[in-house]
Order: structure tokens, then C-alpha cells, then sequence
């Protein structure tokens, strides 16, 4: 967990501007921090030492100083690229994967990003040939952030970096915005910020001298290859290679264990592996019993031979920490588990580790989300209609948004039916299901999903792996013919059926929810006052202040239940207090 920052052709800014943007991100790497300017380049980086702490300081150069990166995320295969290239004589001045970078440039160049395995998003410049790359990871698990500003281009992990730039004028993106009140996030392609923009997963910016940079893809999801069975044993050394390259960090660590599949899965092989007496991990647990799913961690924990630990979330706790995730989260996600990550993270902050691992990946790559099995169970492909579909997941109806969003701002913008409709179009020629999970693994994963883990880890220093992201098993597993990644009953098939080779059938296959926290409920009786206040407080134009109390008190007296609604409605203004102080 690192953060970038930096500017490419803006001669009117100058090194304490990207301090700036560096200070605004020091959360993402409390160790040290550093800014370079390089020719037309000023380089900016903090960073949380995972591996090689005593070395590693960026932004890093090679030995003759023409080649500099930033770099922010992990390169798991980096022993292997090292020693490869020290047999063609390069010399390493440490053991940090960051190294890995220039020198590999210097031996290919662009083909480099083919060889390289992890979480990144980093900004490379050759000062020999005056050209650089701004590049991001194949499936955007780490953020990248563009904007063209003052006739160049600046970039950051987070935006809040590029807030802090003179004279950038901060305003809010509206069509951005309605999205979230219908697919609960900002599609991935903009974001609720006017003229800043991510780096789209699996590409790269290619910038020579002061030409327009070059959008370039080096990765997609092979949604349309030939279906390929894969075996349990081919599965599992993958998954096993994953976990042994993930290993590679020399601080304290642990992971998340919910007690569903995916982590319970990759808590038990990264068991084998474990370099400690005892693995530690933490589940989240409600105040509320009947609200808590801890018992399947405890189970989990107990099958597996895991310490377990408790992270506790109570209604209380809501108040206290909504405007840091409203702040970390950057934009307004109705989607309140980023309570629940927020929670995780600090209890492993409080145990002093650094590094977790998740389980993160497979519900959108096989479909296993419980509105899909239900959508999906009785449904002839024949019969697929993308516009049902997106009623199913849409928080926001036409009607309930004619009641509490401004006329002008609902009826201006563009009707998120139709962004839905686009974002399915790429994949028309796949089956309803498929073009389901497409569309999950390219716009609700990098837009909501990893998010999550990414910026509540940040907000306490704490970085998560994630071995199910491995490029490798996302491409086995997105290959797998259909019967072997869902049926009729069952979404992530391949991977429960893999999982009763350790685990108890009826564990596996049991009803779980979605890690959420039961906010419905708590603003009806101890989040009422609160939420109540944030509504009232509203000065924002966009939205009807009477009609979202309203709204409040039907759903509080049981005469409608508007809780995904109000989820969304409070993160937003959450969200325009922290970034839009009236």
C-alpha cells in the first residue's frame, strides 16, 4: 500500500505542488515520503514498506539516474524477474519489487507489462528517449487518477491529490452522480469529479515529449476465448502459486475471514504456507446477534486451525466514522460494507499488521452474487431483457427519484437505464449471464467492489491480497464453461464444489448474506437522529429536503422500506459536505 502523485508537462507548477498532492495522500504510506522533478516530470510518492523497509525509497531511479518511477501496489513475481535480470547483468541496490521496474523497462520497454504479476499502478519516465508510461493493473484493483490540467496532465492514487492543484476547479459531475443513486457507485469511466478521470484497468498512458498521451491496452478479459475445463488440481496449484508469491512481505500480516467461501478458501491454503506457528484472522461481528454471521468464522476458523479475532461493529460506531469513510471512499457508495472494511482494517491496524488477505473475486467473475441466482433461476436466455435486469439492481426508481432529486438535475442528465444498456453493448454477442458477469468484472468491480478494500485499508495503512485476483486464475476461471461456473441453484459452483474437499458440504452451500451492515434497521430506532440530520442539513439544489425527510419517516414507521434508497442519499451528502463545504 503506496501512493503516487506527479505532473507531466505543467511548467507553471513546481515541486511543492506535488508535495502538496502528496501530503493529501500520506495516509496511503505513513514510512516516508519522497518528490522528484525530472525534466518535464515532477514525481511525487509516499510509501508503506512492506518489503525490504531499510531500502526501497522512491521515487527510484536506475543507476545512471535516466530512468525514474513511482510506484504504487505490489509485483508478486519480482524474485523471479530479478534474478533473471541480474543473469544479464543488471545490478540491484536492493530487494524491493520496485527495482524491478526500471531495469525491466530498460530490457523491453512496453513488453514489460506482460511479464508482470500483481496489484500496481505506477508512472515510469525515460529521460533518454524523453517518454514515459502512467500504467494500471489488468483488473484496476489499485486506483489511478488523470486529469488534464493547465495544458498537461496530472495523476494520483486518490483525487483528493489533484484537488489540492492551483487553480483546478472542483466541480461535481452530475451525470457521475445520478449513477449512484441507481447503481449504488459512478460507473468506472468518470467519476463524480468534473474533469478527473481513472486510468482505465489493463492500459497505459503513453506520453512522448509533449504530444497528447496515447491510450494503450496490454490486458482484457477473455470474455470471448473458447471455453476451457479446468481440473480441482490444476485449480489448486495455481491458487497455491498465487499464495506463495503473495507471501513475499516482511511485516506482520494475517487475513479477513468472513467464514463464506472465498476467504474460508484461500485461508486454508495460505494455512499451508504460513510462516508463523499460527495464522491470524479477523471476522466481523455485530453488537446485534441476529444481524452477525461471526459463528460461520468461527467455524471456518476452526476447521482450518486459524487464531480468530473479533472486529466489532455497533450502531454507535456509525456517527463517528461516516465522514472518514465518506472521505477515504472519495465518492458517495451507497453500498454501506465499506463501514464493515473500515472496521476490519482498524482492528488489524490495532493487532500492527500491515498485510491481509481477502478472498476477493470470484462473486463477480462466476456469478455469484444471490440477486443473479435469483434473477437468473428460472429465466430462458430467450427471455433476457437488460432493462429488468437493471430494475433488479437499480436503488433508485424513476418515481422515488422524481420525489426527492431536483427536476432540472434528474431530468438533465443521463438515464442511467441507458448508461446500463451501453455498458452491456460490448458484450451483446455473449449469453444473458455472461453478459452479466462482463459487466460485473469491468464496471461493478473496479467501480465498487475493490474499491472498498483498497481505500479502508488505505485510511489505516493496511494492504490486502487478494490471491483469487491473480490475472491467472481470473482467466481460468472466466474461461470455465458455463455449467461448471453456475447452475440453476448455485453461483461460484466451480469453487463451492472445490471447497468440499475441505470443508463440510452443508458449510459451503449454505445461505450466507452479503457482508453489509443492517442500516435499514438501525435508522429506524439508534441512526435515526443522525441520519435525520444529515438530511435536514441539505443546501445542495439537486436534492428536495422535505421529500427526503419524508421518505425518513415512512420508511422509519414501517409504511415503506427505503433503505437502499436512504443508503445512497446519505452517502452523497456525506459526500458534498467533505468535498463541497457550503
Amino acid at each position: 500500500m503506496c501512493g503516487i502523485a506527479g505532473t507531466i508537462n505543467i511548467p507553471s507548477l513546481a515541486t511543492r505542488d506535488v508535495e502538496e498532492m502528496v501530503a493529501k495522500i500520506r495516509h496511503r504510506g505513513v514510512d516516508e515520503a519522497g518528490v522528484e522533478k525530472i525534466g518535464r516530470c515532477i514525481l511525487g510518492h509516499v510509501r508503506l514498506a512492506v518489503v525490504d523497509p531499510e531500502n526501497g525509497h522512491q521515487p527510484m531511479t536506475n543507476r545512471d539516474g535516466s530512468i525514474w518511477v513511482t510506484f504504487n501496489g505490489e509485483i508478486y513475481n519480482f524474485v523471479e524477474l530479478r534474478q533473471e535480470l541480474i543473469s544479464k547483468g543488471y545490478v540491484f541496490k536492493s530487494r524491493c519489487d520496485t527495482e524491478i521496474l526500471v531495469h525491466l523497462w530498460e530490457e523491453e520497454g512496453e513488453k514489460m507489462l506482460d511479464r508482470l504479476n500483481g496489484m500496481f499502478a505506477f508512472f515510469l519516465w525515460d529521460s533518454r528517449y524523453d517518454r514515459g508510461v502512467l500504467v494500471r493493473d489488468r483488473q484496476g484493483i489499485k486506483p489511478c487518477f488523470v486529469a488534464e490540467h493547465a495544458g498537461g496532465y496530472a495523476f494520483c492514487s486518490e483525487m483528493k491529490g489533484i484537488l489540492t492543484l492551483p487553480d483546478f476547479k472542483r466541480e461535481v459531475n452530475d451525470n457521475a452522480l445520478k449513477e449512484v443513486f441507481c447503481f449504488n457507485y459512478a460507473t468506472p469511466d468518470h467519476t463524480c469529479f468534473k474533469n478527473i478521470t481513472p486510468l482505465k484497468p489493463g492500459h497505459y498512458l503513453l506520453f512522448e515529449g509533449n504530444k497528447k498521451p496515447q491510450e494503450k491496452k496490454y490486458w482484457e478479459w477473455p470474455f470471448f476465448s473458447e471455453a476451457v475445463p479446468a481440473s480441482y488440481d490444476e485449480f489448486e496449484a495455481l491458487l497455491d502459486d498465487a499464495i506463495r508469491m503473495q507471501m513475499r512481505f516482511d511485516v506482520k500480516g494475517g487475513a479477513y475471514l468472513s467464514g463464506g467461501v472465498d476467504s474460508s478458501v484461500v485461508t486454508r491454503r495460505l494455512k499451508e504456507q504460513w510462516n508463523e506457528t499460527t495464522l491470524p484472522t479477523i471476522g466481523l461481528n455485530f453488537s446485534e446477534p441476529q444481524y452477525s454471521e461471526y459463528e460461520y468464522s468461527k467455524q471456518a476458523a476452526a476447521i482450518i486451525g486459524a487464531d480468530l479475532d473479533e472486529a466489532l461493529i455497533s450502531p454507535e460506531m456509525i456517527p463517528d466514522i461516516a465522514e472518514k469513510v465518506s472521505y477515504h471512499a472519495e465518492q458517495p457508495h451507497g453500498d454501506f460494507s465499506f463501514f464493515l472494511f473500515y472496521i476490519l482494517s482498524r482492528q488489524a491496524n490495532t493487532e500492527n499488521k500491515k498485510v491481509m488477505f481477502t478472498g476477493d473475486g470470484p462473486d463477480e467473475i462466476l456469478s455469484g452474487f444471490k440477486h443473479n441466482e435469483n434473477f437468473f433461476r428460472d429465466l430462458n436466455d430467450k427471455d433476457f431483457v437488460a432493462g429488468n435486469y437493471f430494475e433488479t439492481i437499480c436503488y433508485m426508481s424513476p418515481e422515488i427519484r422524481s420525489r426527492v432529486l431536483d427536476k432540472d438535475f434528474d431530468q438533465q442528465t443521463v438515464d442511467p437505464k441507458v448508461r446500463f444498456e451501453a455498458l452491456l453493448e460490448p458484450w451483446s454477442a455473449l449469453s444473458p449471464r455472461e453478459q452479466i458477469i462482463a459487466y460485473e468484472c469491468t464496471s461493478l468491480m473496479p467501480g465498487n467492489n475493490l474499491v472498498k478494500g483498497d481505500r479502508m485499508g488505505a485510511g489505516w495503512s493496511i494492504e490486502g491480497r487478494a490471491p483469487l485476483l491473480d490475472h491467472r486464475i481470473c482467466e481460468m476461471l472466466t474461461r470455465l464453461p458455463k455449467e461448471s461456473k453456475y447452475n440453476s441453484e448455485h453461483g461460484k459452483y466451480f469453487l463451492k464444489d472445490y471447497a468440499c474437499r475441505f470443508f463440510p458440504n452443508d458449510f459451503i452451500f449454505k445461505k450466507k448474506g452479503m457482508p453489509t451492515a443492517p442500516i435499514g434497521e438501525w435508522i429506524k430506532g439508534p441512526l435515526y437522529a443522525w441520519a435525520h440530520d444529515i438530511l435536514s442539513s441539505n443546501k445542495d439544489n439537486r436534492f428536495n429536503t422535505k421529500n427526503m425527510l419524508l421518505m425518513l419517516e415512512e420508511h422509519k414507521t414501517g409504511l415503506a422500506n427505503y433503505t437502499r434508497e436512504l443508503r445512497t442519499l446519505l452517502m452523497a451528502q456525506l459526500w458534498l459536505k467533505n468535498f463541497f463545504k457550503h
